[in-house]
């Protein structure tokens, strides 16, 4: 399941672990979610540092600098930044306080 991807400032990798969780909330019913997580991708690859409105984004990891999520309703984007490739790596998705813990 590949999202679109257009050419921007930054390019978006999606991890294994990202896939496999799109996929079980989709199983579950929520399918209007899929355009939602494409609009945060492209604005993420304009800027992926800074909240704006519609995209509240935090750095969440103080050991790693690169460790941010995005708010998308109930649910949470997590993603690294490889400032070096200007690469996004999309690592998580999940439901609010459910995947804090395996970062």
């Amino acid at each position: 399941m590949e999202l679109n991807k257009k050419s921007s400032n930054y390019r978006i990798l999606q991890g294994k672990d990202f896939l496999k969780d799109v996929k079980k909330i989709l199983k579950s019913g929520d399918k209007s979610l899929i355009s939602d997580i494409q609009k945060v991708i492209d604005e993420l690859k304009i800027d992926p540092h800074e909240k704006r409105p519609k995209m509240d984004i935090k750095l969440i990891s103080p050991k790693k600098e690169s460790i941010y999520r995005v708010l998308l309703g109930k649910y949470r984007l997590v993603y690294e930044i490889d400032e070096t490739n200007k690469t996004i790596i999309i690592t998580m998705f999940f439901i609010r306080g459910k995947g804090y813990q395996q970062l």
